[in-house]
């Protein structure tokens, strides 16, 4: 794709030259099909433009490289990027920070003057600069190598940055990229908790858009599961975590099943998949006997193989998915297990086991569907671990979590 870039340089000056425009939802999924892909900025060379942010970046075409000393002039940045430019930052950190604030105290500024003469009219222009405000910030970027190296001092170290960012492995093609300063700060901030699981006697990073593994009684239930199997499996053992999310049930399957398990891991979300390599790095210096596969759906990224066991954390609230991080949480009208179940007799041997994960917490008319669903691909409930477990919602104080051991009927 490197020799479809559609920008070229134009005046030296920072200016690339548009060609083609193609709208794209901050919600898609990463996708190679946009011709829109590399922005070319002297000084610097080709840099990959992620998928949410080529609308803000090809829209006018206007991106400048403010470097070290530039990043003084705390104006003139505001007022490129208050003109609808992006303004790549490099130097230090704190000058960078510094900017930020500044696009801040002047949000007010983003807008057009005018004098409301009613509280509708306040609340109106309140909504206003608060878009705006999101709008700037995410023009202020800054730009990484090839190897995800941060151009800023002191660089942080975030390992598989562009993943982190939602991008497939890859995307950038071995060349520079693009990232908004907030949104390297919000995955700054997401890395910077953690979350201690009882059943693994350790701590883990959940990104951002990635589900935390808050639910120690969920983790629990899949680790009485992994109990059970244990005991009538044979010790060479093959498992998928589909869905891997922080990698929780990944590395409580090695831990449950020992060295001698073989285990895969993937996820429809790339920064899902760079948090559950983060977390393997952090707590296992050998990691032998572990893979983890690039993001794809479902069993997309597992074509030709089969296991001994398949452990899903399945999306037990029916609804209608409206960002990327409830992707793990919401299924509407139960597609995503319908068509994990339509999937899985093609991927598990015929003697295998599939763990699967669920909450009573769409209704009882929830269970039944899934049940129904379970049957019709052929599989019967061998064990089951549950939990109950209080909520916050206020329709209903406690739901039922789940674990079921599913052979072929």
């Amino acid at each position: 794709m490197q020799g479809d870039t559609r920008w070229k340089q134009g005046r030296g000056d920072g200016v690339g030259t548009r060609t083609k425009e193609r709208k794209i939802s901050s919600t898609n999924l990463p996708s190679f099909q946009s011709s829109n892909l590399f922005y070319f900025v002297s000084n610097i060379g080709e840099l990959y433009v992620p998928t949410e942010y080529r609308d803000v970046v090809f829209a006018r075409g206007r991106v400048k490289l403010f470097a070290h000393q530039d990043l003084r002039h705390l104006n003139r940045i505001f007022t490129h990027i208050r003109h609808g430019g992006v303004a790549i930052a490099e130097g230090q950190w704190e000058q960078i920070t510094a900017v930020m604030d500044y696009i801040q105290r002047h949000k007010q500024d983003l807008v057009q003057q005018s004098s409301p003469k009613s509280r509708d009219r306040g609340a109106s222009r309140g909504n206003a600069v608060g878009r705006a405000l999101k709008e700037a910030l995410s023009r202020l970027a800054c730009w990484a190598d090839a190897d995800g190296v941060l151009q800023v001092e002191p660089a942080p170290i975030l390992p598989d940055l562009l993943a982190f960012a939602g991008e497939p492995m890859g995307a950038n093609q071995g060349k520079p990229f693009l990232l908004p300063f907030i949104k390297i700060q919000q995955i700054q901030e997401a890395l910077a908790e953690t979350y201690p699981i009882r059943a693994l006697n350790a701590s883990l990073l959940a990104s951002e858009n990635v589900l935390a593994p808050r639910s120690q009684e969920t983790i629990e239930c899949f680790q009485e599961a992994l109990r059970h199997v244990r005991q009538s499996e044979a010790s060479a053992i093959t498992v998928a975590d589909i869905g891997c999310g922080s990698g929780c049930l990944t590395l409580l399957a090695r831990q449950e099943l020992g060295e001698q398990a073989e285990v895969s891991a993937s996820d429809l979300l790339p920064e899902a998949v760079a948090t559950t390599n983060l977390n393997i790095q952090r707590l296992l210096p050998n990691s032998d006997g572990i893979t983890v596969m690039p993001a794809g759906d479902l069993f997309d990224p597992f074509s030709g193989h089969q296991f001994d066991m398949i452990i899903f954390n399945a999306p037990w609230v029916v609804a209608r998915v409206r960002n990327r991080a409830e992707l793990a949480i919401h299924d509407e009208k139960q597609e995503t297990v319908s068509r994990f179940f339509a999937q899985v007799p093609d991927f598990l041997k015929p003697d295998g086991v599939v763990l699967l994960g669920y909450a009573d917490a769409s209704g009882p008319k929830a269970i039944a569907n899934l049940e129904a669903i379970i049957a019709e691909a052929g599989f019967k409930v061998d064990a089951l671990f549950n939990r109950r477990v209080a909520t916050h919602r206020s329709k209903r104080k406690w739901e039922q979590i789940r674990v079921s051991v599913l052979r072929r009927s």
